[in-house]
Parts: C-alpha cells; sequence; structure tokens
C-alpha cells in the first residue's frame, strides 16, 4: 500500500513538473515555473526510488536503493534552499555556499558508506518459531552521521524562515506567507521523520508527502490570483438609478450619491424653470420698491384728477420658455458621461487598466460631451446672440 502511494506521487509531481516547465516555456512570466518545475521533477525521483525501497525483498536489493533515495532527499534539500533564497530575495552568498557544501559533504559520504547514512550496519537475524518456521529478518542501529543530516534539515529551515521573514518586511506579506505555508508543513513532516527515527512512534518515513506540500502552495498561489481576477471581471457592475435631481446633482457630485431620487411626486411636472422663478423674484422686489416709493412722495405732490393720464407701468419681459423634453435629453447625457467616468475611475482602482475597454469608454464621453454640447445650443433663444457658454463660437 506504501509504495503504491508512492509510485502515484512519483507520477503526479511528474506531470507537474513538466508542466511548469511547459509553462515556464510559453510563458514570460516573473513567477519561478522553470524552479518549480526542477524541484517536481527531483521529488519525482525521491519518490519513485523511495517506493522501490519499500519494494526491495532483499538486503542486496535494499541497501543499493536506500543510498539513491537518500541520494534524492539530499539534493532535494538544496535545491529546496536555493529556491528559496531567489524566491524571497535574499541570497547572502556565503551563507548559501556553507549550507551547499555540508549538503555535499552528506551526499558523498552517503554514496561511499556502504550502508548509507541512515544505518551503522545491518545484522541478520533469524529465529525459529514453535512451527519450526525461521523468520529472518535484519537489525539496524542508526549512524551518528543521521544527527548531521539533521542538523542540516533544522538549518535550511531556519535560513528559510529567516529568508521569509525578511521578504515579509519588506511588504510583500503574501509571497512570504505562502512560502512560509510550505515551509511550516514541510517542518512538520521533517519533526515526524525524526521521531521515526528515534523510534518513538512507529510509522512509515514520509519525506516525499512533506515536499510535496511544500511545493503545492507555491503551485496553487498563481491559479488562486488568475481566479480572483477572472472573478472580479464577471462580476455584474452595478445599475444606478439615475433620476435628473438639479437640488442634488453637481459636477462634483459622486455618481452613487444618485442613486435615490427625490419624492417629487406631481409637482415636478408643474414647477417653473429656475429661469422663471428669478425673473418673479425680480419683478417682485421692484414692484414692492416703486410702491414705497409712491407712497414717501404722497404727500407733497397733488393727487392725479379725473382728466390726468397716469402713464401705465411697462409689463415685465416674460421669462423664455424651456424644451422640457430637450432639457432632459441634456441631463441624461450629463448622467450618461458620469457613468462612463466613474467606470473608467473604477477599472484604474482595481488595476484593471485594459486599453480596448478604457478606449471604448473614452470614446462614449467623448460622444455623449458633443451631443450635450450641440444641444445646449438649442436652449438658447433665438434673439440671443451669445452662446451658452457667453461666447459666439457655436458648435465648433
Amino acid at each position: 500500500m506504501a509504495e503504491a502511494a508512492l509510485y502515484i506521487l512519483a507520477g503526479l509531481t511528474l506531470y507537474a513538473g513538466g508542466h511548469h516547465l511547459y509553462t515556464g516555456m510559453v510563458r514570460t512570466s516573473a513567477y519561478p515555473h522553470w524552479q518549480l518545475g526542477g524541484l517536481y521533477l527531483l521529488l519525482a525521483g525521491f519518490a519513485l526510488t523511495s517506493g522501490m525501497t519499500f519494494q526491495s525483498p532483499t538486503l542486496e536489493t535494499l541497501l543499493p536503493t536506500g543510498k539513491l533515495d537518500i541520494s534524492f532527499g539530499l539534493i532535494l534539500w538544496t535545491a529546496m534552499v536555493w529556491h528559496v533564497a531567489f524566491r524571497t530575495g535574499y541570497k547572502p552568498l556565503i551563507m548559501l555556499d556553507l549550507i551547499t557544501a555540508a549538503w555535499a559533504i552528506l551526499l558523498v559520504r552517503n554514496l561511499m558508506a556502504p550502508n548509507s547514512l541512515l544505518y551503522a550496519d545491518v545484522t541478520p537475524v533469524e529465529r525459529t518459531l514453535l512451527s519450526r518456521e525461521t523468520l529472518a529478518f535484519y537489525y539496524t542501529s542508526v549512524s551518528p552521521w543521521w544527527s548531521a543530516v539533521e542538523l542540516a534539515m533544522l538549518g535550511s529551515l531556519v535560513f528559510c524562515f529567516y529568508a521569509c521573514y525578511r521578504q515579509y518586511r519588506r511588504g510583500q506579506q503574501t509571497l512570504a506567507l505562502v512560502t512560509a505555508t510550505g515551509l511550516g508543513l514541510l517542518g512538520l513532516v521533517t519533526l515526524h521523520d525524526h521521531l521515526v527515527t528515534t523510534q518513538v512512534i512507529r510509522a512509515e518515513y514520509l519525506a516525499p508527502y512533506g515536499f510535496l506540500l511544500f511545493l503545492l502552495p507555491a503551485s496553487l498561489f498563481p491559479l488562486l490570483i488568475r481566479w480572483r481576477q477572472q472573478r472580479a471581471q464577471k462580476k455584474t457592475p452595478p445599475i444606478y438609478n439615475l433620476p435628473y435631481m438639479p437640488d442634488q446633482a453637481s459636477f462634483h457630485t459622486d455618481v452613487s450619491q444618485l442613486g435615490a431620487p427625490l419624492k417629487f411626486g406631481t409637482e415636478r411636472k408643474h414647477r417653473r424653470p429656475a429661469v422663471a422663478e428669478s425673473a418673479a423674484a425680480a419683478f417682485a422686489v421692484n414692484v414692492a420698491s416703486s410702491d414705497i416709493n409712491k407712497r414717501g412722495a404722497g404727500a407733497a405732490r397733488p393727487a392725479p384728477g379725473p382728466t390726468t393720464a397716469v402713464p401705465a407701468e411697462p409689463d415685465e419681459p416674460a421669462a423664455p420658455a424651456i424644451n422640457t423634453l430637450l432639457l432632459h435629453t441634456v441631463t441624461d447625457n450629463l448622467i450618461d458621461i458620469a457613468v462612463f467616468a466613474t467606470m473608467a475611475l473604477n477599472r484604474f482602482k482595481r488595476g484593471d487598466a485594459d486599453p480596448q475597454a478604457l478606449e471604448a469608454l473614452c470614446k462614449k464621453i467623448r460622444t455623449q460631451a458633443i451631443k450635450t454640447r450641440r444641444l445646449t445650443h438649442q436652449l438658447v433663444p433665438p434673439d440671443d446672440e451669445t452662446g451658452p457658454d457667453g461666447d459666439t463660437s457655436g458648435d465648433a
């Protein structure tokens, strides 16, 4: 069962390594696909040799496959340290050279040792059961060199965690947390294997699965980022209720503040235009002032006789009529301009500055602005020679 799981792991990691290498070739990205592809291929060899070690029937095949398995593990630890150094941007050459030299010494010693770095000696033991059956097994003792291997593992983990800490302090919190999560899972599996070596617990070594847990967060992180970007793009844009409200709307009013319409009811249909209201107020002030002057001068001036002609007061010029339908069209165009400008600003805020989408929004804003400019000229009375802005430029 254990060897079957390791063979499946070898196949999955072999596919993952090829996928990352292919992605690194076809895409120009700053993400370290080449490094992850190489680590996955090393992990595939590590899992394959671990499965062969579990399946070795005799001592003659167990020791060579065990040495090959440990060699893959040592190379994988060295590659992991360099990967974290480049991933976090913390590359002290002296420290990296010392760690690499330590792993290189352990690798050479593992290849030269007759029983690998894990076992000091392997003694075959045979016992005869009551049924006169002979049971053969091997008595092994842990080599002192394995303590050096565990110290190298501890030093590598400490260096990698410190590199993640420096990356976190530089402001790259997300990438540092992703790498630190994989290192934490690898550290837990390493602690489990140490307890197995010291015979505190009776279980199988899980080192290949620990490296898989280290690589998975780094592999799934770009997929998560791409999924979040696609979800943000597919999100339905909010549709606002945008009536014309002259009492609230202004040039600096945000579009989201125009969502709640005022309750004019039926009064809005009979409401006088702003120009007519101002003209009526001015007329009322003039009438009141003329009445006061007449009352003050009544004692000194004789009242007019029946034959005296009283000059009639000139009629106040009526306020120019405004085309209500044309005014609503102008205000709708202004609201459309505000909506398109807000959509463009929202794209800049969330980092989705698609040139084609922004070009389309800017064209819509320009078109609506030109239409509104031409419509405002139709609101000017025919006898007024100046334009709506006080000039005579016309539609040009």
